[in-house]
């Protein structure tokens, strides 16, 4: 039997809690094989777990990892969603990916681990995603897309066919990339931007069509 515990202990690592919920309910062989242990906290981030409060069970980085552990990184910011990625893989950690029922991975797609699909999203042919990345709810990713790890999607995102997009991102509700359009990495792009043929690292981006509205801290 896995163990899954989930790491983060505020509002994306309670909506985690509910899609394995949803697809523990949806999968009986699922139910049989892996059960939810508990959520940990991350560097003592303060905790905001409401109602499931009593189900956090300690620190992360403290927490040994067993044999039979796996985990789901319940956190959406895209920097520390690679931190944990990175720190956690190092102890030895197996990671799981969340599907939600109601998503759809499509043929000849290609999925690392420790990603999270919410409801509603669809991934069609021939995409390519890598680690650690969080799609909130119906996102979509059109045919030959490629994302790299540890970026984030609002709800609503649209990635139209042959986009690129790198890591550490934070695409934001209702933003979409229109065909061929290439995004590098550290980028933040607002709420409703269309982008049209992309950004290359470290930019805020906004608008119709999405321009440079500012400079995010270049990474060490």
């Amino acid at each position: 039997m896995r163990r899954l515990w989930i790491i983060g202990n505020s509002g994306a690592a309670r909506e985690c809690w509910w899609i394995f919920h949803d697809m523990l309910a949806a999968n009986a062989e699922l139910e049989k094989s892996c059960r939810f242990e508990g959520f940990l906290a991350w560097k003592n981030f303060p905790a905001n777990l409401g109602s499931m409060a009593d189900l956090q069970k300690g620190e992360a980085t403290t927490h040994p990892v067993e044999k039979n552990d796996v985990f789901v990184i319940g956190i959406g910011a895209p920097a520390l969603r690679a931190e944990i990625y990175t720190i956690m893989k190092d102890r030895g950690a197996r990671f799981f990916t969340l599907v939600h029922p109601w998503s759809d991975l499509g043929p000849a797609t290609i999925v690392g681990e420790a990603n999270i699909f919410q409801r509603g999203c669809s991934v069609f042919c021939d995409t390519s995603i890598g680690n650690a990345n969080y799609f909130n709810g119906s996102v979509s990713l059109s045919h030959d897309t490629k994302v790299g790890d540890a970026n984030f999607f609002g709800p609503f995102a649209l990635l139209l066919g042959g986009c690129v997009v790198g890591s550490r991102n934070l695409v934001a509700v209702r933003s979409t990339l229109l065909e061929g359009a290439k995004v590098g990495d550290d980028n933040m792009i607002a709420p409703g931007s269309v982008i049209y043929k992309g950004c290359r690292n470290n930019t805020r981006m906004a608008g119709n069509p999405a321009l440079p509205i500012g400079r995010l801290g270049v990474r060490p």
